[in-house]
């Protein structure tokens, strides 16, 4: 493979896989409805993207199945043209979520699942491990106001902090090292049809953590894990001490906000956090125990946390 066509590229995950590839290398292209600001970005940086469904506008180079990949988003329907081409004339062509599953198989993949808070949740851990010694490559729901990108690369870390989507069941494709389900609560039921089909596809979802791995759970989620041999179970709550990682001493002083962060081993008090709500208090607990159990030291996790910004549009 030596081109990736993104039919869709606009898309928040989709243009984050396309800047993957365009940064190691390959030729990449693409197609998207309307401008956008993520467009722009992708142009600016040498991306070819065009805003009709025209065949035309295809560089000729990508007309060769034998070493080009198209890349599609569910959103696109199955008589786009583009599309319908590349199906009918032997190309390989593929959802998002299956070349993230296998980008998730060649690094040590951190994934955020979840109803709500999967954004803000893998931003956040992604940040941890990004201003540590760690560091970590990440694909972000949303942009990142301490980077302004949805994604981040890096030369020496194996780990890839991915957020990991439910829609379409996309997240099936994964094949996570460690993974965090913030939350099970029904939703794209046009999909899933029922409360408890939906619930299910996060139980499959535990099924494909990789031996010796961890799964963070919420405490209280209805999801009953079905965990591969030597995967750890943890559980995290904003203020339940009985689960495993938590939050105490949670105030307000002169408009920000701090708390104690509880974990296995003992607490990391009078934490500033740089973001307000407290929601995101349960979000910093769960990217704190992933982040810790992957080497970040205490003091690094303090520093990081003061120094998030959150995502673009929460709670700006």
């Amino acid at each position: 493979m030596k081109r990736v066509y993104f039919i869709g590229i606009g898309g928040i995950g989709m243009s984050a896989v396309a800047r993957y590839f365009h940064a190691k290398g390959f030729g990449v292209c693409g197609y998207d409805l309307t401008p956008s600001p993520i467009t722009d970005q992708l142009i600016k940086e040498g991306i070819d993207v065009h805003f009709s469904e025209d065949l035309n506008k295809i560089p000729q180079e990508f007309f060769s199945p034998a070493d080009t990949l198209i890349v599609y988003t569910p959103a696109i329907p199955a008589e786009h043209i583009e599309l319908s081409f590349f199906v009918a004339n032997g190309y390989r062509v593929i959802k998002r979520a299956e070349i993230l599953g296998e980008i998730t198989r060649m690094e040590r993949a951190l994934c955020v699942a979840g109803t709500h808070g999967k954004t803000t949740t893998s931003t956040l851990l992604a940040h941890l491990l990004r201003q540590s010694h760690v560091d970590c490559n990440a694909f972000l729901g949303g942009i990142s106001n301490n980077y302004h990108s949805n994604l981040l690369l890096s030369d020496k870390s194996d780990l890839a902090v991915v957020e990991a989507d439910e829609f379409d069941r996309s997240f099936h494709k994964l094949t996570p090292y460690m993974a965090i389900i913030t939350s099970a609560d029904p939703d794209h039921l046009d999909i899933y049809g029922t409360a408890a089909n939906y619930r299910e596809s996060f139980e499959h979802f535990t099924s494909l953590i990789q031996p010796n791995g961890v799964l963070l759970l919420k405490a209280g989620a209805p999801v009953a894990p079905r965990l591969a041999e030597g995967v750890r179970l943890f559980t995290y709550s904003c203020d339940d001490i009985r689960a495993d990682y938590y939050a105490s001493d949670i105030s307000i002083r002169e408009g920000r906000m701090f708390f104690s962060w509880h974990y296995p081993e003992g607490c990391l008090r009078d934490i500033e956090l740089g973001v307000p709500v407290r929601i995101n208090v349960e979000n910093a607990v769960a990217a704190m125990a992933i982040a810790h159990l992957n080497g970040i030291t205490l003091n690094e996790l303090r520093v990081g946390i003061a120094s998030f910004r959150g995502s673009h549009r929460r709670f700006e």
